[in-house]
């Protein structure tokens, strides 16, 4: 018995060392180490590129909110802490580019030629779980917080970000907050039409939507919001249940449904100014897939994208990805599906990843029409335990022709090794309850650069059991250029080189 398990160990670990080999030979581009070494803790990063000068963002958490720049195309990164009278925040943190800052010669906190960034995060102080909005006119050297930009009295989880841009001063930038709250869990979105300095109030996406209310009552998962680059149209998504597991199983309190259901909601640019500020979604959210009760979509987020179509005034195509055990109760991969028209219908899902075993975390940046980048975590096993040490890596994919009936999809790893070993628990904090290894927590990110190629980030623990987590970033030049008409040439640069 003892000599059969030493045999099995040694064509496990010879199978990993291949596996992992292959995935060295595989990857195209770089990687580097974002969060300083004094850090631990660090999960749930968040990615944004300045495509006007190549600037790099990376936002993350780790006992509050963190934030480094990169001038070098992801090369090096300086760390630009938010400083906050009431001190540090809860995380769950979401970066975002806005328009040109409004100066137009250098002050102490607004740099000439410089992009407004972004930072969304839960708060602490002044009224706990809350959302905070921090941005900066000067590459992150300041910045500036609004303390409470979403509010909600029944308290707010998981806000993530959008941004329309202003093409004449950051000052009229379009930011939205979506999110949803800690009661019946309804899907909330808050937005700004003065770049963030004043928010209107949390539109309540399910009571405009009753088909969708009585599916997703007291049961969501807030799960990315996205603007369309060419007419400022919002889109918002989540997932859930049935109307029979939300109420007969617990309602936002135990998180132990399948989530089989990915909804899409849509609503036109926001209108009013100040605290006037709305969006609305009246009769305009739709069912994008119902995988069956006995499937589940939350091994987490099912994540949004829209495309560029290059024509002013004309929308682009929205695409979802979420991960679905479709195939069976432990084959977990990853599916795609997309809309022509503003997220009215969509298309039959399709299967993107073309290995076996455990797919998870999956997300997605568009660019031009047609053109999708992905990336999600990945392990050969079909059930991870920490028992089993399993590994993880991370995989980056690319269609580009993901509006078609059956788009192609170009699969690479993004990793050079193995990025975390054991289990992955993915029902949120709900996972103390279960005792699951929740140690990436639960989010990795993906953006498209000005020269077409994917900047990717993600919690990375290496081969450790429970050991310390930092955040990697990635260049990935494996595909085509993302944009069409892209200089190639400046893909993983920022301003400064190389």
């Amino acid at each position: 018995m003892r000599r059969s398990l030493v045999i099995l160990s040694a064509a496990m670990a010879l199978s990993l060392s291949l596996f992992a080999a292959a995935v060295l030979a595989d990857i195209s581009g770089f990687i580097e180490r974002v969060s300083p070494d004094s850090e631990t803790n660090a999960t749930e990063p968040s990615v944004a590129v300045d495509r006007s000068d190549g600037t790099i963002y990376v936002a993350w958490q780790a006992s509050g909110t963190h934030v480094a720049r990169s001038d070098d195309g992801g090369r090096s990164f300086v760390q630009t802490p938010i400083a906050d009278f009431f001190g540090r925040d809860m995380g769950d943190v979401h970066v975002r580019v806005g328009g040109a800052t409004p100066c137009t010669t250098p002050t102490t906190t607004c740099l000439p030629g410089a992009h407004r960034v972004y930072v969304t995060s839960l708060e602490r102080l002044p009224l706990i779980l809350q959302t905070h909005l921090a941005r900066t006119d000067d590459r992150g050297a300041h910045w500036t917080v609004n303390q409470i930009a979403a509010t909600n009295p029944s308290l707010i989880d998981r806000p993530w970000l959008a941004v329309y841009p202003s093409k004449i001063s950051a000052n009229e930038d379009q930011v939205y907050i979506s999110y949803h709250d800690f009661s019946v869990s309804q899907i909330n979105v808050a937005a700004s039409n003065d770049g963030g300095a004043t928010f209107g109030p949390s539109v309540d996406v399910l009571a405009q939507n009753a088909m969708a209310f009585a599916n997703s009552f007291c049961n969501t998962v807030p799960s990315d919001i996205e603007v369309d680059p060419e007419t400022g149209e919002v889109y918002v998504q989540w997932i859930t249940a049935d109307p029979v597991a939300n109420v007969g199983m617990g309602c936002n309190l135990t998180q132990i449904q399948n989530f089989h259901q990915v909804w899409v909601a849509h609503s036109k640019p926001a209108v009013g100014t100040g605290l006037a500020t709305v969006t609305s979604w009246v009769g305009d959210a739709h069912l994008v897939f119902d995988g069956g009760a006995n499937t589940n979509t939350d091994d987490i987020f099912a994540t949004l994208a829209v495309d560029d179509s290059g024509q002013s005034g004309v929308a682009g195509n929205i695409y979802s990805v979420f991960p679905d055990n479709l195939k069976g109760a432990s084959v977990f991969d990853i599916w795609f599906s997309h809309s022509s028209n503003k997220g009215g219908t969509w298309s039959p899902p399709v299967k993107v990843n073309s290995d076996k075993g455990t797919h998870f975390f999956p997300w997605i940046a568009a660019g031009s029409s047609g053109r999708v980048d992905f990336i999600w975590l990945n392990s050969p096993d079909y059930t991870p335990t920490d028992a089993e040490l399993s590994p993880w890596y991370v995989t980056f994919a690319q269609t580009t022709n993901g509006a078609d009936p059956a788009p192609k999809f170009n699969q690479a790893s993004a990793s050079s090794g193995v990025m975390h070993v054991g289990g992955i628990c993915t029902n949120g904090i709900f996972c103390s309850i279960t005792g699951g290894n929740r140690d990436l927590a639960d989010s990795i990110s993906i953006v498209i650069d000005r020269g077409g190629s994917a900047a990717l980030v993600w919690t990375d623990q290496g081969s450790v059991l429970n050991g310390a987590t930092h955040i990697t970033y990635s260049c990935v030049t494996a595909q085509q250029s993302a944009i069409v008409g892209a200089k190639a040439g400046t893909s993983c640069r920022g301003p400064a080189g190389p």
